[in-house]
């Protein structure tokens, strides 16, 4: 866990090394502190200041469905909850076993004294009783009349027997118990039913129901207490009950104790789980009109509309403060899992950060238009989530458009109010705005996708309407609205592109066909003055086009790219080979100063690039096809130049080096592949499958080797499939042709054939 957590933290210091990361989360934070001030303004309710009797200045509406709690109700139902609590009281089992061990003692004290000095006839029973209260600690409870009683009693063990038994009935009669005085209801309870807690030494609770009026005290025991020991012992004789009723009750001690902190806490209990009892203000519901009188009840309803003003609701803020900081920490993670496709440069920063500021700032104006807050599918219509979803995909791609949209459709739902309208038709747009670009090539190709999300959308207000059963006139200005809806995105999107093309410099398809037209004077002249480099450019393109496409890469930008890699090569062009060398510079020049010449194409491809306005993204191909390769045939004929001549003229290998940089996209390491393969190609003899697929590989692997692709992001699976790309062009390109016979062979052969037919005849 710990190497995991510490892997996560180089990760993300890794990440945010890059300086478009850090800006990236920046505007982030940014735009949810905009969005956060933007949802908690909208949401700021007006508060009323009247009292009772004055006239309502206008009509006072409920803005939103308000719960609020009934006080009174709510305080109703926690004393009936609370008064439905059972009474508590704890009886104490130990008192029971102390009465009867304290009469167990008693008896047995009698009979050792009875035994030991036994009475004789009618004679005085004060010795007896002096020694039973010398020998039994117990007797000295009772009275001596009761001990008298006691002594000089014939049968002592069925009197024993019988206090015994008298003793456990009165204690757990009915499982109740004693208590010491009359309970009067200290917490003045309605209810009449009680719990009687029995608690075990081994801490084991044994409960009981009853009723308050079942409880008895140590007085009404004793008023009972004569007719009880009746009922159970009814063969004793009257002196004989008159004695034990005397032994029970000068040992009888209460059992039962009213338990106030257990009731209170079984109370508390109970009210915790005593749910408010709630009202409802429900939204447009009108409270007072316009010169009503402002009554007691309706001053409630103000008070509550006042409390409930989400101006005052920090906690509101907050939520909304803090579901951002989740997108925040999602964000996160798809860039460092995705940094490429989600953070490709800086400049999506600003663009994501502009069309989504673009998009809170509108939401915010129109959410606080009373007309449109009406009409919910209004309101969800004029939204330009189509606009910005289309933007961004066309602009970069699919990952940035659907993570910013789910953005916008959560603002969207939290600014709405979670209505469903809403809800689905945010949803819709957004989904309906990626569709529409899947298969856009021309600028015209909008019109056609307005008119698709106008009728999607308008089927989706169609089956919103029956849902809601709104009437038919208002689905009919709705459906109007849908339609109205996808031609005014795409006309947005239309019209907003080129501007943020040329802003920002962004590089899409469109600018890319534009770039692609070869009827342009930067091809002619190139065609004219470097027609061998024409046609390698043209085949360049044509293998890595095949090969982005293989790779899932840019291949529209790789073939742009590829036209223009070599546009430097025009103002020299007879000393480039391809062009079959014809500049008489050629032959005057050292192996170094021709390599300098050679390598100055790059600067002077990208100059006359920047001159021809074309985008950075393009540029790059001129920059980077060539890395930072060393002209390893100049190279060896100026060593070569030195070793003939033996001077001591230094030869440096940076001299005959290109300036870079690397290729740093996986369509510019196509093309430096493609350029490098299809150059080599030229010079195989009799080129066959073999020899094409050994050059291949061997190119490849020395632009790897050499650390040409390292920051191209190009797999070994990706080189594999670029490979079998080039080597399918490279074959079709080489195929082995029919060796035609030239005319003068055919009027030979045709000579011969006629003078054999005649010597025939």
């Amino acid at each position: 866990m710990k190497q995991l957590f510490h892997g996560f933290l180089n990760k993300l210091d890794f990440i945010l090394r890059a300086e478009n990361v850090k800006y990236s989360f920046l505007t982030l934070f940014v735009i949810i502190l905009i969005s956060t001030a933007a949802l908690s303004l909208n949401i700021f309710e007006e508060t009323y200041r009247y009292n009772i009797g004055d006239i309502a200045l206008t009509d006072v509406r409920v803005p939103r469905t308000i719960y609020f709690v009934k006080e009174s109700e709510t305080e109703i139902e926690r004393k009936r909850t609370a008064e439905s609590v059972q009474i508590v009281f704890d009886k104490d089992p130990d008192v029971l076993v102390e009465n009867l061990a304290q009469v167990q003692g008693l008896f047995a004290g009698i009979k050792r004294t009875i035994r030991e000095n036994p009475p004789i006839g009618t004679e005085n029973l004060s010795t007896q009783l002096q020694s039973l209260k010398k020998s039994t600690p117990a007797a000295r409870a009772y009275s001596d009349a009761v001990l008298l009683d006691l002594i000089g009693c014939k049968d002592i063990e069925t009197l024993y027997k019988s206090v015994t038994r008298i003793i456990i009935y009165i204690y757990d009669n009915n499982d109740m118990g004693i208590l010491s005085e009359r309970f009067e209801n200290p917490p003045d309870m309605p209810n009449r039913s009680i719990v009687i807690r029995t608690i075990s030494g081994s801490s084991e609770i044994e409960e009981i129901s009853r009723q308050v009026n079942q409880l008895r005290t140590i007085r009404d025991t004793v008023d009972r207490l004569h007719n009880i020991s009746y009922s159970l012992a009814p063969d004793l004789s009257q002196q004989d009950l008159k004695t034990i009723t005397k032994v029970i009750k000068t040992g009888l001690r209460p059992n039962l104790k009213y338990n106030p902190e257990e009731t209170q806490r079984r109370v508390n209990d109970r009210l915790k789980n005593v749910k408010p009892v709630l009202g409802m203000l429900k939204k447009g519901q009108t409270i007072v009109r316009e010169g009503d009188t402002i009554t007691s009840e309706i001053m409630n309803k103000i008070d509550i509309l006042n409390r409930n003003a989400r101006s005052t609701h920090a906690n509101y803020v907050f939520g909304i403060f803090l579901v951002q900081m989740v997108f925040f920490v999602i964000f996160g993670y798809f860039v460092m899992e995705y940094r490429q496709h989600l953070m490709p440069d800086s400049r999506a920063t600003w663009i994501i950060f502009s069309l989504t500021l673009m998009f809170i700032l509108y939401t915010f104006l129109i959410g606080t238009s009373e007309m449109l807050r009406d009409s919910k599918i209004i309101f969800s219509l004029l939204l330009p989530i189509p606009f910005v979803a289309m933007m961004l995909s066309i602009l970069y791609n699919l990952h940035i458009a659907i993570l910013v949209s789910v953005y916008l459709i959560f603002f969207t739902i939290i600014i709405s109010g979670g209505d469903l309208a809403t809800v689905i038709l945010s949803f819709s747009s957004a989904v309906l705005g990626l569709i529409v670009n899947s298969k856009v090539d021309r600028r015209t190709d909008f019109l056609r996708g307005g008119l698709f999300l106008g009728v999607a959308n308008a089927l989706i207000v169609v089956s919103i309407a029956l849902i809601e059963q709104i009437p038919y006139g208002s689905m009919g200005k709705n459906v109007q609205f849908a339609l109205a809806n996808g031609f005014i995105n795409s006309i947005l999107v239309l019209g907003l592109l080129p501007l943020y093309e040329n802003v920002f410099g962004i590089t899409t398809r469109f600018k890319l066909l534009e770039l692609s037209d070869l009827n342009a004077d930067i091809f002619k002249k190139m065609l004219v003055r470097a027609p061998g480099t024409y046609n390698h450019s043209l085949i360049v393109s044509t293998m890595a086009e095949a090969a982005c496409k293989d790779i899932q890469a840019n291949s529209m930008l790789a073939r742009v790219g590829a036209f223009y890699h070599d546009i430097g090569k025009i103002e020299d062009a007879g000393m480039y080979i391809e062009n079959k060398v014809t500049d008489p510079r050629a032959n005057s020049l050292s192996a170094r100063e021709y390599s300098q010449l050679i390598i100055s194409h790059v600067s002077k491809g990208i100059e006359l690039g920047r001159k021809f306005g074309l985008p950075e993204s393009v540029i790059d191909f001129i920059r980077e096809h060539h890395g930072k390769t060393t002209m390893a045939f100049f190279y060896h004929q100026a060593l070569e130049e030195i070793n003939d001549l033996r001077t001591n003229d230094e030869i440096r290998k940076s001299d005959f080096q290109y300036p870079g940089p690397k290729p740093h996209g996986k369509e510019t390491a196509v093309v430096m592949l493609a350029d490098a393969i299809e150059a080599a190609s030229r010079t195989i003899q009799e080129p066959n499958a073999a020899k094409l697929e050994g050059l291949v590989r061997k190119i490849v692997y020395n632009k790897l080797n050499e650390g040409e692709l390292e920051y191209s992001d190009l797999s070994m699976s990706e080189l594999n499939r670029i490979q079998k790309s080039f080597l399918s062009i490279l074959n079709g390109i080489f195929h082995t042709r029919i060796e035609y016979p030239d005319t003068e062979d055919v009027r030979s052969l045709e000579k011969k054939v006629g003078k054999g037919k005649s010597a025939g005849d």
